[in-house]
This record gives structure tokens, sequence and C-alpha cells, in this order.
């Protein structure tokens, strides 16, 4: 009895072991589309919240004493203690944006700061790096997973002059690579801005299995695509 119980439970740890490598990318790919999705929710939200407000103070309405306020229609007002926060800035504080890459139908949230717990998730931007449309250089870092089309594992299929775009939520950027290379992970200067340039570079490990260096690609801002 106790030889079957033991061979039943060898069976069920190693089919447990062969399932985790599946169960978790279906739970990080879920992760990244909840993301997605709070993340457009809520930039529609401040689209509307913006609208309103803008419709307020077009409106030039007089001020609330006895005898206007006896025309005004009445609305709640809630009280300033009870006001809260644009729901973007309670619940998503930690996403810069969206990446977009056509080419290898890529469209992830973006991260802010590539700790271990983010890059888990999703990409995520280098700390102490650039901004998105800004002078210097926004890096990008992203794990190549072995299931295809996931994270940054077809980001060596890029080629120079393909197309990479941000999308803040407010603006969308668009840069053209201008450089691919493969370098030592302590080759740190690939994340230093040049001046008065726009720049973005997308950082990942090489090889996919036990990698050794970084597959860097680097892109300029396209002039006058900002949207």
């Amino acid at each position: 009895m106790r030889q079957k119980l033991l061979a039943a439970f060898i069976i069920l740890t190693g089919f447990m072991i062969l399932l985790y490598p599946a169960v978790k990318d279906r739970y990080e790919t879920y992760q990244q589309n909840r993301i997605l999705e709070q993340w457009q929710q809520n930039m529609q939200q401040i689209a509307l919240e913006t609208t309103v407000e803008d419709i307020v103070e077009q409106a030039d309405l007089p001020p609330d004493d006895s005898d206007s306020a006896a025309t005004k229609p009445m609305t709640a007002q809630p009280a300033p203690s009870q006001k809260k926060p644009p729901a973007a800035e309670v619940k998503l504080k930690n996403v810069e944006g969206v990446l977009i890459i056509n080419k290898i139908d890529l469209n992830l949230p973006i991260l802010t700061n590539a700790t271990k717990q983010n890059l888990s998730r999703s990409v995520a931007s280098i700390a102490n790096t650039g901004k998105a449309g800004q002078i210097g250089n926004y890096a990008i870092a992203g794990h190549r997973n072995r299931t295809y089309g996931k994270n940054f594992n077809r980001l060596g299929e890029m080629k120079i002059g393909d197309v990479v775009e941000v999308d803040t939520g407010k603006e969308k950027f668009r840069y053209k690579l201008t450089s691919k290379e493969i370098v030592l992970p302590e080759e740190v200067g690939v994340l230093k801005g040049k001046e008065n340039l726009r720049e973005i570079t997308l950082v990942t490990c090489h090889p996919m299995k036990n990698p050794t260096h970084r597959l860097i690609l680097k892109g300029q801002i396209i002039p006058n695509h900002r949207s």
C-alpha cells in the first residue's frame, strides 16, 4: 500500500513540475491583459473627467449666492474630504504606458523600474534613464521567455529601420531603430543618453537559453510623429 501511495505521489509531483511552466505562462499573460485593460479604462475615465471639467469651465456659471442658486439645477457635490484622485493615480501608479511593436505582435504595459517582480509580469523601464518622448535615453528591459511571442523573445527579429511605438495615454511616440548589438552585461554605457537626442533602448538577455550577454536595440524618435 505504501509503495502504491509513493508511486502515485511521485507521478503527481512529476506531473505538477511539467505543468508549472505552462501555468506560470498563462498567469503572466493574464496579469498583462489585466494591466492593459485597467490602463485603457483609466485613460478613458481621465478623458471623460477632462471633458466634463472643460464643459463646466466653458459654462461660466454665476457664483452660488441665494439668487443664482434658485435658478441653478440641483447637483450633488462631494465634500472636499470625500474627493478621490483619478483612478489611474490609485490603481496604476506603476504603469508608464504601452510598448507597441507591430512587426513582432508585441503590445505590453511598461511598468516603472525593472525590478525582478515587474519583469516577471511585463517589460519595465530602467531606473535613472530617460522618459518617453523626452531628450535622453528611454531604456526598457524585458525577459525572453521560451513561449513563442512572449515578452521580448522575438526581439531578435527586429531590424534597423523598424518602428517601435510608446503610448503614454496622453501622447504616442514613434522611434525608428538605428542600431542592434550584443554586449556584455557590464557594458552599461548603452543606457546613457546622447546630447539633444530623444532615444529609446530595448534590452533583453542573449541567448535565450543560458544567457551570457545582452541584446540591445536602440532607436531615435521620428520627428513630427506625436499624437
